[in-house]
């Protein structure tokens, strides 16, 4: 049990060699050996420690290590993999913490981040109070003065300039629950101007992936991973990115002898691991692709029977495919034409086979693409549908799925009902509140049925001209709640964003990185955290 730095500094006050130097003057080595018991039993020098020193091998087992601590569970934040933690608390405060041995995903591990997150949420850098900026200065407040400021500037800001102008920027670290409220909130404020991390390492697999198999998510799990014969990793280094993860693709490859292949253009520490590494140009996913392609058409390796129950447009496919013969994949890829055969074929007829990819094919210019043309090889292959198989998409924060599914997203109202007239009369339904209110409170039914302004451009909606921005005011005031300006490569247009607006929000989570929120002049700005305490 991970316990707190100022237990342990106690209990090193009493090492073994403390104990022993206070007996008799000193002790030589050979003192040292002969009392340690190597001739009688190495145990016996425990006997010299101080009682508080040593604990019992069991005592983890038995239950919390403290008088009156409760045991509950909890995500680690750190990525998507979604490893559960076991936190001991005592009067609401997290006192140590162990990964979960029920869980189905980490199975009693921690990586090295994971064993953190107790340490995130007890740092002295964490803020446990409101901060408001004042003269170039942060000062402590109160709660109540923090909200009803916050929430009087934001309604003084909607009735100057219209429910656009605020932005809301909510979290892939939300859970369901309160990225649907935050989205709901955004709802009733009048606004579409909603959206969160996913836009950048998540849309463009939603949209490649939803435009196959009309679902915008990874077709298995981690665990599933295990029952593969072939994985090929394409745009993914989980070594690194999601190091507990490894577990499930390196005991499907060490127990289940399954093959285990790369490609990637640096040798990654997930590439120490392959059967079979393949060093490809940076940004050469589509040929990659197609190259595969091309083999697996060539030698009549592709799922015939899927391809006739399942796929259309096939025949449309296959001329695009034969643009990239050996050679030209070769030129373009630097793959030697025999290798990428050799990982085509196993992928195409070693199956069930998986393709797993992460930010390496979805933060490029062409990420849809790319995805697409992954998705394209699992229906060529029959690799969908079934155990072991499929795309295994490894997101980057922890609920980048759920908070989009739910609906913190520009275009789409909760669980992808998008933003029509019939949308928003389901959700009215639901919210129990009339249609009609819910259009009022939008400048205009148009703007109510048109997407937001996304994340990688709402600086651009602050400092652009009035005119080229496509709603009643230029974006005036940001909430950002468990989020960070930098999570875009944009950043000194964000920071030119934020130095423009009339009032800049920001609400920090234990994950956040960002502790500045300042607005013009930099007179106004609150920093919000919860009370010293973990949300488990």
């Amino acid at each position: 049990m991970l316990i707190k730095r100022a237990n342990q500094r106690s209990l090193r006050h009493g090492s073994v060699a403390e104990s022993l130097a206070g007996q008799g003057g000193g002790l030589d080595r050979r003192s040292f050996l002969r009392k340690s018991g190597l001739a009688g039993g190495a145990l016996a020098v425990l006997g010299t420690l101080p009682v508080g020193g040593v604990r019992k091998a069991e005592a983890a087992m038995a239950g919390p290590l403290t008088a009156g601590a409760s045991v509950r569970k909890s995500v680690c934040t750190h990525c998507s993999v979604g490893c559960t933690v076991t936190a001991e608390v005592l009067n609401g405060v997290w006192i140590g913490q162990e990964p979960s041995w029920d869980s189905p995903i980490n199975r009693g591990s921690h990586c090295a981040k994971g064993a953190s997150v107790r340490e995130l949420v007890h740092s002295e850098r964490r803020l446990r109070y409101p901060m408001k900026l004042v003269g170039g200065q942060w000062t402590r407040v109160s709660w109540d003065t923090a909200i009803n400021e916050i929430g009087d500037k934001l309604q003084t800001v909607r009735e100057k300039s219209g429910p656009d102008s605020v932005y809301w920027l909510g979290s892939a670290k939300m859970t369901n629950e309160g990225a649907y409220l935050f989205r709901k909130l955004g709802a009733f404020w009048g606004t579409n101007n909603t959206d969160h991390q996913a836009r950048i390492c998540h849309s463009t697999t939603v949209t490649g992936v939803a435009n196959t198999w009309g679902y915008g998510a990874m077709t298995n799990s981690f665990n599933d991973i295990r029952n593969a014969k072939t994985q090929v990793v394409l745009g993914g280094n989980p070594a690194e990115a999601h190091p507990v993860s490894l577990q499930h693709l390196l005991e499907g490859k060490e127990l289940q002898k399954a093959n285990f292949v790369v490609i990637d253009p640096r040798l990654t520490r997930t590439a120490a691991h392959a059967t079979e590494y393949v060093r490809m140009r940076p940004g050469t996913d589509i040929p990659v692709l197609y190259g595969m392609m091309w083999h697996i058409l060539q030698n009549g390796w592709e799922d015939k029977e899927f391809i006739r129950q399942r796929v259309y447009g096939f025949d449309d496919l296959r001329k695009e495919v034969e643009k990239w013969n050996p050679e030209e994949v070769e030129r373009v890829t630097g793959i030697p034409g025999e290798q990428l055969k050799r990982v085509a074929k196993m992928f195409a007829t070693e199956k069930p086979a998986t393709l797993i990819w992460a930010m390496g094919q979805t933060q490029k210019t062409v990420g849809t693409a790319n995805v697409r043309a992954s998705c394209i090889l699992l229906l060529m292959t029959g690799n969908v549908g079934g155990a072991g198989m499929g795309a295994n998409i490894f997101r980057g924060h922890d609920n980048v799925q759920g908070a989009t599914d739910v609906g913190l997203d520009i275009v789409t109202l909760p669980f992808y009902y998008g933003l029509a007239e019939g949308a928003w009369k389901h959700w009215s339904r639901v919210w129990e509140v009339d249609y009609d209110f819910l259009k009022s409170r939008f400048d205009s039914k148009q703007i109510m049925e048109t997407p937001g302004i996304p994340l990688t451009r709402w600086f651009e909606a602050v400092t652009l001209p009035k005119d080229q921005v496509a709603q009643k005011d230029n974006v005036k005031a940001v909430f950002v709640q468990g989020h960070a300006s930098n999570s875009i490569t944009r950043i000194p247009e964000s920071l030119n964003g934020l130095k423009a607006l009339e009032a800049a929000r920001h609400r920090r989570s234990a994950s956040d990185d960002l502790g500045l929120a300042r607005s013009r002049g930099g007179t106004q700005g609150w920093c919000l955290h919860s009370p010293g305490r973990h949300p488990i």
